[in-house]
């Protein structure tokens, strides 16, 4: 028994606590002779595998630069020292112009040379040179040249991103294409071509599932740009990150940030990398990172922290992987000896001891429950705002079963933790290879946060046992915990493919193995895993095998012999919505795959994780959030009625668009009459009758009359919703040639068929009372779209091609347009065909989450500044995203808010429609404020006086009313540059209020009278920072130039230009980036002497002078500086969140100047705040600045620059 537990972990160190190789020392209340026998034979096994290498890793990169290939020759003859060798090659072995379609010999060549020798497997990895020329055109060229001339291997393959190799039985290699994600796309229309992976966010699906899938196991992954460095780079590279290349670029950081988090929820992961040309290791949050880079000419190196290493010398680096588990690390210049060495993964032995019960000891059941009784007490405020959902019930005792998982369903053996987002989960294994999964009812709170809301920052260690752990542990009780044990039998009625969940008491057992260090002695749910190796079970349909919803999408769209099973799919989804189950995403899904005797094959569903059935919502914080944030509208009680179906099916809804499109509502219909027809107040019943009795009462009563009214109201329930999705419809041929014909039929009817040869892929007869727009996809084949017909009231139709050369032939051009590569042929019949032209991959490319619909937000408005006094609004924003988006397709805003300091109020209005011009946009803004809205105004100068001991804030306020309007066009670029242009109006009225410094200021001209101007302004930005809360690398620039004329004739034709430069950066001081200056500099300039005091060049408060009020100086010239010293002082784990803080220094000085100024004078204003952050998203900042005025408070949402 113990042999079966040590032989169940198939090698000891592919399961770890702490990175460490953990060895289980069991201990039974009748302990046995050969458990010491046992160990003693372990612990020699292991001492004998503590030198025995597994497997070496030389790793090198940049060798095109090597002219005599110095550094691949030494890597060849180190390699004759041993076996088990692997030559990985990280990126830029290709000098970008050598190679070409017609080359005998490259610089490649000569390297497949020198390494044919190579005692080993060979990879090579793409970088940014094999990018450069040609983008993926180049890369496939190289890829093939390796192939026909090398036994090397090329990997990713087929210009894909990603691509998992096993070195060894414990070492797999997961090589990465970053410079794959740093590409302009729409710059390389064929990228993705032969790819499942067609966007970014399924890259990092794929990495975090490879990451999971290899958990046991050591994970190198081979990339050529690195997460970590410690490279040298110039100020405006390290600081601004304007090309793709610099480390701190906005793609390159976001890549950086996401593949980190998803490996530091894992163990093991080592990144190799070669972008930089020199040698380094560096280890950070426990993620080493090494770059062996340094061949030609090489580059500089900072210095580093305790235990890395850099140097700026040529050589290579060696990772040697022991069968212990021990990892190393080895770099070597010149000679033989190393210049630097250290232990990765050491590989120690740690012990966990357990006093196991014997089985005879345990009774047949125990007594549970989810949560302890502490966890579920709150108090009356608490349960008002936040509701009661269904807490009493996970703290009460249930009575279930208790098991041993060597005799449960004949024996099951624990194979891999699972992945899960919020579930704790472990994968079993009967002795057939049938899988289980055993899930703990208790789910993860901080898991879940770290893969919904966190998914660039890692913070899950931070989040463990803070106010947001304890407060979603708390939402979670809006499930219950045992109705999906009721959820099979319901399904069975509606002849649904379900799981057979079992409620069991897991206690620690010797069958756990090395997982009794998070696994048992807790509540489990155990069912069966919706795979292929389950696929004799009668409730997944016995199908020839089991799909997972990615496959099924490829499936699909191959041939058009694979197909759905609409009317399974539309009742399932019904049932979805019968028992409120809202958490519906793709990967809730799986699919059982049937063979048909004439070939073709059809997919129906298997819905799996029912946790989120008969939820209830309750609070009232709850029901304002409904209101305020669109997407916790899906979040609805369960009951009687399902009132807003819309957003209740948001997360399906891209699998129904794709999957529910050739049926109308009578295949809808006898879908609802099976459902109510079948599932009987008997079978309901019996269905909770599965959930332990503990729980039964009052609640299950009400949820059971809710099920039977809910049923009685599916019809319209499904109506309603059928009547939405119907609206916007997607229509995909498939990856062959294809033929779409669009028929316009009488009385607003469109007809859509699609043929391939004689197979029949689609078709189907739309109305236009049921749908307003209809996207229709060719795909990669060479397709022809036919529209024909003279019918009347036409759908509006939007064809996307696709990649090769699609004839289009519009006979009818009513309410049809084209979308294609423009840089691509094809054939357009009628040349004033509506068209959008476009090397866009984002339009021209399919992607089935990608859908038409809106949102609408509002928000509450809340600030507050001591001149404005307390700022209180509300803004309403619609969004709308269609076809094209940029990112959205229009975005409109309307706000009002109320100022206590001055009584006045504002109504502002901000439009944007994406793409008037490919990639720009076009603006509409216009704002009112208020007679009552207030400036600060105290003179023109300098040396303006101001006593704040004689007159109180109001003053300096002058009343304006004031309305303003623009149009603009818009550019926002990829790496933080954005600019716009805009014609703009501006209308003024000064009130001229007793007692005020406006009243008594000498008049120059009608400045009371209403003023009005046009004029236009052109603005370009350019921002980038490393880190939303403290950022230690940042550069803010830009300039904004304009010119205004007043259009009242008259006396008053002041007309005037203007400029205003700025220019900030934030520069770490210290290694750690806990100490870092940040400095501002911005100049303003009026160019003509006609202006009024509204329009002149302002300093203070919240531009510039942090110590003195807003507006405080006004002139024609303006110049400040800000300066601030911030430093981390320390963080601290609060109740609510954890908590970094510090404080900073700042010192500003600055002047204005007017005509003829004589003034000398540097206003300065130095002080200080206190500033904290949290989960490295936010920051606030409070503190104190003095002036020759006085003092002023100042409170900031992050810092002022």
């Amino acid at each position: 028994m113990i042999l079966n537990t040590f032989l169940c972990s198939k090698n000891l160190y592919r399961h770890k606590t702490s990175k460490r190789h953990l060895i289980l020392i069991m201990k039974f209340t009748q302990p046995k002779i050969i458990s010491t026998l046992f160990f003693v034979f372990a612990f020699s096994v292991l001492y004998s595998q503590e030198s025995e290498i597994e497997n070496s890793i030389y790793i090198t990169a940049n060798t095109s630069n090597d002219i005599d290939l110095d550094v691949l020759q030494q890597i060849v003859k180190a390699s004759d020292q041993q076996k088990n060798n692997t030559l990985l090659l990280v990126g830029n072995i290709a000098d970008p112009a050598s190679i070409k379609e017609n080359s005998t010999k490259t610089t490649i060549g000569k390297q497949l040379d020198v390494i044919e020798d190579f005692n080993g497997q060979i990879i090579l990895t793409p970088g940014y040179n094999e990018w450069k020329v040609s983008g993926y055109k180049n890369v496939k060229r190289i890829e093939k040249f390796v192939q026909d001339n090398s036994a090397a291997k090329y990997y990713p393959d087929d210009g894909c991103p990603i691509k998992k190799k096993d070195l060894s039985e414990n070492v797999v290699l997961i090589a990465v294409d970053s410079q794959w994600y740093l590409e302009n796309w729409d710059k390389n229309i064929y990228i993705n071509d032969n790819c499942e992976i067609q966007n970014r966010t399924q890259f990092y699906d794929e990495f975090e599932s490879v990451l999971k899938k290899n958990q046991d196991k050591i994970k190198i992954v081979a990339i050529h740009h690195p997460v970590f460095s410690n490279s040298t780079s110039g100020l405006i590279a390290r600081t601004g990150g304007m090309s793709t290349q610099d480390f701190q670029n906005k793609q390159y950081t976001d890549l950086r940030n996401k593949l980190l988090t998803l490996a530091r929820q894992r163990e093991n992961v080592i990144f190799a990398s070669g972008k930089d040309q020199n040698l380094q290791y560096i280890n950070k949050y426990s993620i080493p990172q090494i770059i062996s880079g340094a061949v030609g000419n090489t580059k500089g190196v900072r210095s580093v922290m305790k235990g890395d290493f850099g140097a700026s010398q040529m050589g290579y680096a060696k990772l040697d992987v022991f069968k212990s588990g021990k990892v190393t690390v080895s770099f070597f210049s010149s000679t033989d000896a190393p210049i630097f060495s250290t232990t990765i993964f050491s590989g120690d032995v740690s012990e966990l001891s357990y006093n196991f019960k014997s089985k005879n000891s345990f009774e047949k059941t125990t007594t549970s429950s989810v949560y302890t009784k502490e966890e579920t007490t709150k108090g009356k405020l608490y349960r008002g705002l936040w509701g009661d959902h269904y807490r009493k019930y996970y703290s009460t005792q249930v009575e279930a079963p208790i098991v041993f998982l060597d005799t449960l369903f004949g024996g099951l053996q624990p194979i891999r933790r699972g992945g899960g987002h919020q579930s704790k989960s472990l994968r079993l294994e009967d002795k057939d290879g049938r899988q289980f999964v055993m899930r703990a009812l208790r789910k993860s709170a901080t898991k879940f946060l770290q893969a919904t809301a966190f998914q660039d920052k890692y913070v899950e260690e931070d989040l463990q046992d803070s106010f947001a752990d304890r407060f979603l542990l708390d939402f979670y009780t809006s499930a219950h915990p045992y109705t999906p044990f009721a959820v099979g039998t319901l399904a069975d009625a509606a002849d649904v493919y379900h799981t057979n969940p079992k409620l069991f008491y897991v206690p620690k057992q010797e069958a756990l193995g090395v997982y009794n260090d998070e696994y048992g002695d807790e509540l489990y749910m155990i069912e069966e895993r919706v795979a292929s190796n389950q696929n004799e079970l009668e409730s997944f349909g016995k199908p020839k095998d089991i799909l997972s919803t990615n496959d099924v999408l490829m499936e699909i769209r191959k041939t058009g012999k694979s197909i759905v099973d609409e009317p399974s799919y539309i009742r399932a989804r019904l049932f979805d919505m019968l028992i409120g189950d809202w958490d519906r995403h793709e990967d809730q899904w799986r699919w059982a795959r049937f063979e048909n005797p004439d070939g073709t094959e059809v997919c129906k569903p298997i819905p799996r994780d029912r946790d989120q059935a008969f939820s209830v919502f309750d609070g009232s914080v709850l029901s304002f959030l409904r209101f305020a944030v669109p997407f916790i509208r899906m979040m609805q009680s369960f009951d009687e009625e399902l009132p807003n179906t819309k957003w209740f099916n948001f997360e399906p809804y891209p699998l129904d668009l794709t999957f529910i499109n050739k049926s109308n509502w009578e295949d809808w219909q006898l879908q609802i009459q099976y459902i109510q027809n079948n599932l009987t107040d008997e079978v309901i019943e019996k269905a909770f009758n599965e959930i332990p009795d503990e729980v039964k009462g009052e609640t299950i009563e009400s949820l059971k009359t809710k099920l039977k009214g809910r049923r009685a109201n599916l019809e319209n329930i499904a109506r309603a919703y059928y009547l939405y999705i119907n609206k916007f419809e997607v229509v995909v041929g498939t990856q062959k040639n294809d033929d779409f014909v669009i028929e316009r039929l009488p009385n607003g009817q469109t007809s859509v068929n699609i043929q391939r040869k004689d197979l029949e892929i689609f078709n189907r007869t739309f109305s236009k009372e049921e749908t307003k727009e209809i996207w229709l996809y060719g795909l990669n084949g060479n397709d022809s779209f036919k529209v024909q017909g003279q019918g009347d009231h036409p759908i509006m139709v939007r064809i996307m091609g696709g990649r090769k050369n699609d004839t289009y032939d519009f006979r009818n051009r009513r309410k049809v347009k084209l979308y294609d590569y423009k840089s691509k042929d094809n054939t357009i019949v009628h040349k004033n065909s509506r068209k959008w032209l476009v090397d866009s991959y984002e339009i021209n490319n399919y992607d089935y989450k990608k859908r038409r619909y809106h949102v609408n937000q509002v928000l509450p408005l809340l600030a507050f500044n001591p001149d404005d006094g307390l700022r209180i609004g509300v803004q309403n924003t619609f969004t709308q995203y269609g076809l094209q988006r940029n990112p959205f397709t229009h975005k409109q805003s309307i706000g009002a808010s109320y100022y206590t300091g001055s009584s006045g109020f504002d109504v502002s209005y901000n439009g944007e429609f994406s793409n008037i011009f490919y990639n720009w946009n076009f603006g509409v803004e216009a704002k009112y404020n208020s007679p009552t809205f207030a400036i600060n105004f105290f003179g023109f100068g300098n040396d303006t006086e101001y006593d704040r001991d004689e007159v109180d804030l109001d003053f300096n306020r002058t009343r304006i009313e004031k309305l303003s309007a623009a149009i603009s066009l818009i550019w926002r670029g990829r790496d933080g540059g954005n600019f716009y242009f805009k014609p703009l109006f501006e209308s003024f009225e000064v009130e001229n209020t007793d007692g005020r410094f406006i009243n008594i200021v000498p008049a120059t001209n009608d400045v009371f009278e209403r003023q009005n101007y046009l004029g236009a302004e052109a603005h370009y930005h350019f921002a980038n920072k490393n880190d939303l809360a403290f950022p230690t690398y940042a550069l803010n620039t830009g300039i904004t130039a304009g010119y205004k004329t007043n259009i009242d004739g008259g006396d008053n034709e002041n007309s005037f230009a203007y400029v205003r430069p700025y220019f900030s950066i934030d520069h770490s001081l210290s290694k750690r980036g806990n100490f870092v200056l940040a400095t501002k500099v911005q100049a303003e300039a009026i160019l003509g002497d006609d202006f009024e005091f509204y329009h002149g060049t302002k300093i203070g408060g919240n531009n510039g002078l942090r110590g003195f009020r807003n507006e405080r100086f006004n002139g024609k010239y303006s110049l400040y500086q800000n300066i601030d010293l911030r430093w981390q002082l320390g963080k601290f784990k609060t109740s609510f969140i954890p908590l970094k803080y510090g404080v900073t220094g700042g010192f500003d000085h600055g002047r204005v100047w007017v005509e003829d100024d004589d003034s000398d004078t540097w206003h300065t204003s130095v002080g200080g705040t206190f500033w904290i952050s949290g989960l490295d998203t936010f920051s606030a900042n409070a503190g104190l600045y003095g002036t020759e005025d006085g003092a002023r408070f100042v409170f900031t949402v992050g810092f002022a620059f």
